[in-house]
């Protein structure tokens, strides 16, 4: 049993997920979790069907595809028909630091919606766990382990003493 957060505060919950990405060819990377795959960029080696979607259209791709997930979940569970649902998505982006400053989202679906029914749907899309883990202040935590740094650690960590 989880142990409760004080009154007022967010409750965390660590989970881990381990995902790695591997540098393939050129500029294309794989990234592995579990059993699945996803490659992304270019490669050097002449083998264009291994290419894949620059990581900034991933990152899109991932929020429509997360969109859509909690909204197919509550149109199963309320009886509105979902199966040609489609989220487009538009990126506006900005430069030093490049970014992504704004993503449109616009979900179809293929029946009509009663205005309860449109609203409750959109208030499920706010809900999607990426979304709401960037619009809730994402921490992305960077460290370096390489032979040439862990060496040079150490010798700084000899000189000092």
């Amino acid at each position: 049993m989880e142990p409760e957060a004080p009154t007022g505060r967010t409750k965390v919950q660590v989970r881990q997920l381990e995902v790695v990405v591997k540098h393939d060819s050129g500029m294309r990377f794989t990234a592995s979790c579990g059993e699945h795959t996803v490659t992304s960029g270019t490669g050097n080696d002449g083998d264009e069907s291994r290419n894949g979607m620059w990581p900034a259209d991933l990152f899109a791709a991932a929020i429509g595809m997360c969109i859509a997930g909690y909204v197919a979940s509550y149109c199963q569970h309320h009886d509105i028909p979902y199966g040609d649902m489609v989220v487009e998505l538009d990126r506006e982006t900005a430069q030093a630091p490049s970014r992504t400053t704004k993503v449109h989202a616009t979900i179809k679906l293929p029946g009509p919606l009663t205005k309860k029914q449109a609203e409750a749907v959109l208030k499920v899309a706010d809900r999607c766990h990426i979304t709401n883990s960037i619009a809730r202040g994402l921490t992305v935590e960077l460290s370096l382990d390489s032979a040439d740094h862990a060496a040079r650690a150490q010798g700084a960590a000899v000189e000092a003493e």
